[in-house]
């Protein structure tokens, strides 16, 4: 695989964790992220990573172009957020199964943010690429969850690290009657 490896790092029980902390109402899907790790300023702040660090969705614009196509006008974050910052494990999951896992991937990996990504039934991301690779570990995936980098294809096993060549144009999408859930890990 050119652009798929497995890792051989632990197994964690992270979706029963999530499970958990989601019917507790500690945590709720605001977008389809949820940020496990933050910046010293903002230590209770689980959505405060989501999202694209230099671009500012939240005040982004539709308008209509000279061809009568929908487009969409996202503005520049400033300051741009640095994925260095993110070096802190929100408080909401201290003392879980996720602050244990960042501790093991921060043995052997640089990180900068940590999410859980969410990909909904019948849904496919657009086509892009990532500054750097990241870690995929699926929490909850089934038949139809399917990544593809440039011109390979793979499902991503459940509860298996993989570190995915994002830097390279990729899309993921879920065919299946089901969320997909992945834990991602942003390496630097």
């Amino acid at each position: 695989m050119k652009y798929f490896k497995e890792l051989d790092l632990p197994y964690f029980d992270l979706y029963s964790e999530y499970k958990k902390l989601l019917s507790e109402e500690k945590i709720y899907w605001s977008t389809n992220q949820i940020s496990i790790t933050t910046t010293k300023d903002k230590p209770d702040d689980f959505i405060y990573g989501c999202g694209s660090l230099d671009l500012d969705w939240s005040n982004a614009k539709e308008y209509t172009d000279e061809n009568g196509e929908t487009q969409m006008d996202v503005p520049q974050r400033v300051p741009a957020l640095k994925e260095s910052d993110f070096t802190e494990v929100v408080e909401v999951f201290k003392n879980t199964l996720f602050e244990d896992c960042v501790k093991e991937i921060r043995k052997n990996y640089t990180t900068g943010r940590i999410r859980l990504m969410q990909n909904h039934i019948r849904n496919c991301m657009s086509w892009h690429y990532d500054y750097s690779q990241r870690i995929h570990y699926p929490l909850k995936t089934q038949e139809g969850c399917i990544m593809v980098i440039e011109d390979e294809v793979k499902h991503l096993d459940a509860n298996k690290w993989w570190q995915t060549d994002t830097t390279k144009m990729h899309t993921a999408f879920n065919g299946s009657r089901s969320n997909r859930i992945h834990l991602v890990v942003n390496l630097l």
